[in-house]
């Protein structure tokens, strides 16, 4: 009988596999440079992943969800701010996720790498809401939504003194509206 994948294994290629994809682009990355990070042997990594474009699919979808756990804790951790000290702390925190944020989107929007993901849902706006309670529902959303393109915008191309004064501005711009 078989002996079942060891999970701790899988997490090591996983934690190699984000590093070297950063350092080195999916193009740049091969397997060997992956289980030679882990501490791996040749070929092992196949027992837990069918090629190249299937750990690169698994390593999305957890830099993701690292990046919205993120975001969730820290807006939770933040009702009682007030608007600056919400922006500093929220960019403070991007600022330690930039280069995976940056690889996921190179990846995602690559020509020929999309397919893997379909059409692809870069929308993480709801880690907003628990900042925005105070707010109707709509603008809620609507806010949150606008802090979430500033964020990618700071992301991708963006200087984060611009994304601090943008996501500022909008607070603010939506506050006035609750007058």
């Amino acid at each position: 009988m078989p002996r079942p994948p060891d999970l701790e294994k899988r997490e090591r290629i996983l934690t190699a596999a984000i590093a070297v994809f950063i350092e080195k682009g999916y193009q740049g990355t091969t397997i060997l440079a992956i289980e030679a990070r882990a501490g791996l042997a040749s070929s092992h990594i196949y027992t837990y992943f069918n090629d190249k474009e299937h750990l690169l699919v698994e390593v999305v979808h957890r830099m993701e969800l690292e990046h919205i756990t993120l975001s969730t804790n820290l807006t939770k951790k933040s009702v009682e701010l007030d608007d600056e000290q919400f922006v500093e702390k929220f960019y403070e925190a991007q600022q330690t996720i930039r280069d995976r944020v940056r690889f996921i989107a190179s990846v995602v929007f690559s020509p020929s790498l999309a397919h893997l993901f379909g059409e692809y849902d870069f929308d993480y706006s709801d880690v907003f809401l628990p900042f925005l309670t105070e707010f109707p529902n709509e603008l809620a959303v609507n806010t949150a939504r606008a802090l979430m393109d500033i964020s990618i915008g700071y992301f991708l191309i963006g200087d984060i003194d611009d994304a601090k004064a943008a996501s500022l501005s909008v607070l603010k711009g939506s506050r006035a509206l609750l007058r």
